[in-house]
């Protein structure tokens, strides 16, 4: 089996699974559809004048939104005992972890693309002027947040109190994800063109080089126990 070939597969058993389960994708929507009334009620018209809020608002959502879809990654594989079958795979394990990845992106996807529109509606985000520059950062930042979130959640599956400790992990860890990326929403909802987001493009694309380097090097440990 090749490396891309593994990948789409254990992404594709994933997915399946997940969606045989539909409640608990539906659960991420619900928190992150409940936290956008919470804040349009709590702040009202002023999140229109402040565009550092809004963008504060839009990535703390999106962030506890994947901690609640990285608790399912390898910690169903634990659960249900098939983790030894992920080992005896003809695949390297960064297969298995890019695999998870493509998990990831994909269920990411399907709660940004919800909540952007929320946003539109309940945060008065004029997200039709900016509409590339939007989806651009998200993009970029969401994969950034995939790749962190699957090594962490490879990284914690052996312990007992995984979803603590997932949660207590990867906070510091997407840190240099998440503060380019509300730097950047910032701007969008500001006015700026693409060329003001040059500096937090180069972060977002630093971090996913350097996440990706260490996952490759250590994640065969990892799956090793």
């Amino acid at each position: 089996m090749g490396f891309l070939s593994s990948a789409l597969r254990i992404a594709e058993k994933d997915l399946k699974a997940e969606f045989r389960r539909a409640y608990e994708i539906l659960s991420i929507l619900v928190f992150s559809v409940s936290s956008i009334l919470v804040c349009s009620f709590a702040w009202g018209s002023t999140l229109a004048n402040r565009a550092d809020v809004a963008a504060a608002a839009l990535w703390v959502i999106l962030f506890f939104a994947s901690v609640l879809a990285f608790t399912t990654s390898f910690t169903r594989e634990m659960d249900r005992g098939t983790l030894g079958g992920l080992k005896t795979l003809p695949c390297s394990p960064s297969a298995v972890l890019f695999g998870k990845i493509l998990y990831a992106i994909v269920l990411l996807f399907l709660v940004e693309s919800v909540l952007l529109v929320f946003s539109s509606v309940f945060l008065n985000l004029r997200l039709s002027e900016r509409l590339v520059e939007f989806w651009l950062i998200f993009f970029i930042g969401m994969v950034d947040l995939a790749f962190a979130g699957s090594f962490v959640s490879g990284l914690v599956m052996f312990s007992e109190g995984k979803t603590l400790l997932l949660s207590f992990l990867l906070f510091p860890v997407c840190m240099p994800a998440l503060i380019p990326s509300v730097l950047a929403t910032e701007k969008i909802v500001n006015g700026s063109g693409m060329v003001d987001l040059i500096p937090e493009l180069r972060l977002l694309f630093a971090f996913l080089l350097s996440i990706t380097a260490v996952a490759i090097l250590t994640f065969k440990f990892v799956l090793e126990e």
